[in-house]
């Protein structure tokens, strides 16, 4: 009955099988586990199983539902309800942590310009929220927005109201964009020589603290690698449909294309810090100072662009 939850072990003690040494069927054994699981983790995915199941499979290689309950021992099925219980409060931790991530911390607000750049912040931070929630990569975040920020950088040889197409793999060829890092590494540079403070505000130096043990957290989805295969491009489709959502509810609440260039920007370093493994106080330094940052940025894309340099 087992054998029908979990891939079925090799017997090296078979001794049909010739002169294969036990290291060679136990490597053989291993190979079959690990397709098995990669195939299964394929399929939970594709039928959209819940977050909380797939991370309790993908850590145990079993899975456990309520028409199997009784064909697993009691040590088994409390080790599984652990880590149902574990990734909800991972998820939540987790989740609170995103929501600092995204707020703008270094701006009063007060202009219309402040509020309206708070409003984006938080729209996009809603959109990392859910893909989180939704156990999609770090790095599909990553990479969609900064797909999305080069797409609202390059609309001069596009029609102003056509649609974003992210199957059009070629729209960005004329872009460097190793030159576009470049950028980030220069002004991060710069500002890291000039010993600038990032704040004397006990909040945020509190807030870093909190960012940085998230982060440190074993298995933390901060830098979660991206999904193989069907399975990376189906991340991509969630994550391109959240942010759609989130610039679109920019739009409607009459946020300048402009304003939302910018937090699109921000948002991709903000992940991309994540994903490099970089200093949290790195970018807390360009979001303090991120009018210098932005503006070095529209100077470097304004030949891609039609946005004017402010």
């Amino acid at each position: 009955m087992r054998d029908k939850f979990r891939a079925r072990t090799v017997d090296s003690s078979d001794s049909t099988r010739g002169p294969e040494t036990d290291e060679a069927l136990r490597r053989d054994a291993e190979a079959r586990e690990i397709a098995w699981r990669a195939e299964m983790l394929a399929r939970f995915r594709r039928e959209k199983a819940s977050p909380d199941f797939i991370y309790a499979f993908e850590t145990t290689g079993n899975f456990v539902n309520s028409e199997n309950r009784d064909d697993w021992s009691a040590k088994e099925l409390k080790e599984w309800d652990r880590l149902l219980q574990e990734y909800h409060r991972r998820t939540a931790m987790e989740g609170r942590v995103i929501d600092l991530c995204f707020r703008l911390h270094h701006q009063s607000g007060r202009s219309a310009i402040g509020r309206q750049r708070r409003f984006a912040a938080s729209e996009f931070g809603i959109a990392v929220l859910s893909v989180h929630e939704q156990g999609i990569s770090s790095f599909a975040v990553e990479q969609i927005f900064r797909e999305s920020w080069l797409d609202v950088v390059v609309r001069r040889n596009r029609a102003a109201d056509s649609e974003w197409d992210p199957t059009d793999h070629h729209r960005f060829d004329y872009v460097h964009r190793a030159s576009v890092r470049n950028v980030l590494n220069q002004v991060r540079d710069d500002l890291l020589e000039q010993r600038l403070p990032v704040s004397t505000s006990t909040a945020v130096e509190k807030l870093i603290a909190k960012i940085e043990a998230a982060r440190a957290t074993d298995g933390s989805w901060f830098g979660k690698p991206p999904a193989p295969g069907e399975e990376g491009e189906r991340e991509n489709a969630v994550v391109i449909d959240e942010i759609h959502h989130a610039i679109f509810h920019c739009a409607q609440e009459g946020v300048p294309e402009d304003v939302i260039e910018s937090m699109l920007l921000r948002s991709w370093i903000r992940m991309l810090i994540f994903n490099q493994h970089e200093d949290e106080r790195v970018f807390h330094i360009l979001d303090k100072y991120w009018e210098q940052v932005h503006a070095t940025f529209q100077i470097r894309m304004a030949g891609y662009s039609s946005l004017r340099v402010q």
